[in-house]
């Protein structure tokens, strides 16, 4: 088989300093998985009648039924994520052979978590790995997302939405599993992890960051690119370091490049290093490289 050079793109640092301090900020990513309230079945909401509720219910944060933040779900079942609600049903002879034989149907799900006075200012994104297999979010009674596949992942920025101290945060999840995509056992629920992460207002987007090598001679030249998002209220100007380690952690390459990000905007950092001489993979030695980046906000303007 013949040997190539991997380099590990997406494994990486983002690091943000305030203009002036000695202090870094730091990403937290940290488990949802636990606390969960769930519910088998539909939950109607009331029909909309009158003026008044249709006012109502055009604003932000006032939604029905189960997606309501003031909801009374006491009598819900507790449990930890991941879930798959399908495989605890009974055997129908009934059902689809090729979903197990299982019903499948609705279902919902709320969680809820607070949020120190700390983080206000900062990003905050809600991470859903999967759910099968159609979906709608809802943070604080307000539509954030819908999907309607469930195999793939979501990053959804709640940062507008969210509310901080004493305050409590409630999210909500429909679940149709009724929606099938293949000709497999699929189950229905929330299986796989969730997250929540938190990063500085300037930071360095989730998967953010790509480095594709490519061959010239015995050199290779890694070109990088970083996507940088910002929910700063003003725009920033950032420093990006681009590191580049040997499978034994040593650095091989090192470029700088600056970054202006407008605010509630986005912005492509680009720059081009050059690695002499790669260990290169095989299965016998698989020598993988890692990309590290590091943002350093310079501040507001």
């Amino acid at each position: 088989m013949r040997a190539t050079l991997r380099f590990l793109a997406a494994t990486f640092i983002a690091t943000l300093f305030t203009a002036g301090s000695a202090c870094a900020g730091t990403r937290e990513r940290l488990s949802l998985d636990a606390g969960w309230l769930f519910h088998l079945g539909d939950v109607v909401a009331p029909a909309t009648k009158g003026h008044g509720m249709s006012y109502g219910g055009a604003k932000a944060g006032n939604a029905g039924g189960a997606a309501a933040t003031d909801y009374d779900d006491s009598g819900w079942r507790r449990l930890d994520l991941p879930h798959d609600w399908v495989v605890e049903g009974p055997f129908d002879p009934s059902e689809n052979a090729s979903q197990g034989y299982r019903p499948r149907g609705i279902g919902w799900y709320r969680r809820y978590f607070k949020l120190p006075p700390s983080d206000r200012g900062r990003h905050i994104e809600l991470q859903l790995d999967a759910v099968a297999t159609h979906s709608q979010v809802w943070v604080n009674g307000i539509v954030v997302n819908r999907n309607w596949s469930g195999y793939n992942g979501r990053n959804i920025d709640i940062t507008p939405y969210l509310r901080y101290g004493e305050d409590t945060n409630a999210i909500a999840v429909r679940v149709d599993a009724d929606a099938q995509e293949g000709w497999w056992y699929e189950g229905g629920g929330m299986y796989r992890h969730t997250w929540l992460v938190k990063r500085d207002a300037v930071h360095i987007a989730t998967d953010g960051v790509h480095a594709d090598p490519v061959r010239k001679g015995e050199r290779w030249i890694l070109p990088v690119t970083v996507d940088v998002e910002s929910s700063a209220k003003a725009a920033h100007a950032a420093e990006l370091e681009v590191t580049v380690l040997d499978p034994a952690g040593r650095e091989v390459a090192r470029g700088r490049t600056r970054v202006q990000v407008g605010a509630l905007d986005a912005a492509t950092a680009r720059l081009e290093l050059a690695v002499g001489k790669p260990q290169l993979w095989s299965l016998q030695q698989p020598a993988l490289y890692h990309v590290r980046s590091v943002l350093r906000d310079e501040g507001g303007e």
